[in-house]
């Protein structure tokens, strides 16, 4: 016999043809499965009482407040807050892409249509292929959006981020990032084009850093330069090109480690270390010694200036079944993995395909990238 509806029961349940326990807000199964429980929508409406278009399904981003009367748009945002926003605060001890976005977004349609449109395609991707609609309609308005800021110089140069600080640009290269994000979600490749936007804004302001940047105290615009210097970064080592932007004028002012943003401040120092190290390799034909003599003594600088918190706090070996040694460090932002070991090499790609299907995030080009550089890396080993 066919089973009864259950209206109590999550839609993602349903989609898994599992039955439910129908706990709120967020069921039981969905919680060990660290699966987006999603409550949103109802049954389809008949054929003929289906609306015509999106408009008449999805509230707009024009008013925001409005907008999250709608329990499925509240859901997509409170997603992203929880979710989402901490991989972009990774140097950030201030959270600004988790707090001060968010806040604008109540008030803006630029980032509530970014941010809506992000925690939707990463929904559809992962639990709720249902919740592409919505990425979709956010994610266009967003473009629009978007067009119309830059077409207007003044406005995007002065758009005021709420910092306080006179920077500007904040809510559009936010933005900027946030989108970059949902296309390379939806479409899995790399898109280029969203980042040349984000470069004329990155590069509006003289200097393009000052020394507060460093750390938490650049306001939303440096949290958001951070974030587009990384994905700068990202594209070049794929493309093997140089950054968008010249960094031989950007002063790496002396980090310090005594304020809450220290240790962030040497996460965004050693980015701008890479980025110089990248324009260089890629941008010229040879690198002569003296340029190698100047980058290996900035890496050597970075890192005799690190405090001793930055090592791990404890190791335990791995043990039966497992392939990955456990490494505990105080904040994410204190190191990540370096692995020579061929089992834990198979290990890290087993938990890269699986983040593809937990966080929706296409890492087919990176396993790919890894496995040549290990192959190469060993091939080097024999030759010695």
């Amino acid at each position: 016999m066919p089973r009864i509806f259950n209206q109590a029961a999550c839609n993602t349940c349903r989609v898994r043809k599992i039955k439910c326990d129908e706990s709120l807000p967020i069921c039981q199964r969905c919680s060990k499965a660290s699966r987006y429980c999603d409550r949103s929508a109802a049954p389809p409406l008949p054929v003929h009482a289906q609306p015509t278009n999106t408009q008449d399904v999805f509230p707009s981003p024009s008013d925001p407040r409005r907008a999250l009367t709608n329990p499925a748009i509240a859901r997509y945002f409170h997603h992203y807050i929880t979710s989402i926003a901490p991989w972009y605060d990774l140097s950030d001890g201030s959270q600004h892409f988790a707090t001060r976005l968010p806040e604008l977004a109540l008030a803006s349609a630029l980032p509530f249509a970014a941010v809506v449109a992000l925690a939707a395609i990463q929904i559809s991707q992962t639990t709720a292929p249902s919740a592409r609609a919505a990425a979709e309609y956010y994610h266009d308005h967003c473009v629009r959006l978007l067009l119309a800021r830059l077409k207007d110089d003044d406005a995007a140069r002065g758009d005021g981020d709420g910092d306080g600080d006179g920077n500007g640009n904040g809510i559009t290269l936010a933005s900027i990032c946030l989108l970059r994000s949902y296309e390379i979600l939806s479409e899995e490749v790399d898109p280029n084009r969203h980042l040349r936007g984000a470069y004329s804004l990155a590069v509006s302001r003289r200097p393009l850093l000052r020394e507060g940047d460093l750390g938490g105290r650049g306001g939303l615009r440096g949290a958001g330069f951070w974030n587009y210097l990384r994905e700068d970064i990202t594209f070049s080592l794929f493309q093997r090109c140089p950054l968008k932007m010249g960094l031989d004028q950007v002063e790496l002012f002396v980090w310090r480690g005594d304020d809450a943003d220290g240790d962030h401040a040497y996460l965004n120092a050693v980015s701008l270390i890479l980025g110089r190290i990248i324009n260089d390799c890629f941008g010229r034909e040879t690198v002569s010694p003296e340029a190698w003599d100047f980058l290996f003594r900035l890496l050597r600088d970075w890192c005799s200036a690190l405090p001793g918190r930055f090592a791990p706090f404890a190791r335990e070996e791995r043990g039966l079944g497992l392939a990955l040694p456990s490494v505990w460090m105080l904040h994410d932002c204190h190191g990540g993995p370096f692995i020579r070991d061929e089992a834990a090499q198979q290990e890290l790609v087993r938990r890269l395909m699986a983040c593809k299907r937990t966080i929706g995030w296409p890492v087919q080009r990176l396993v790919a990238d890894l496995q040549l550089a290990w192959g190469e890396a060993a091939g080097q080993q024999i030759a010695v």
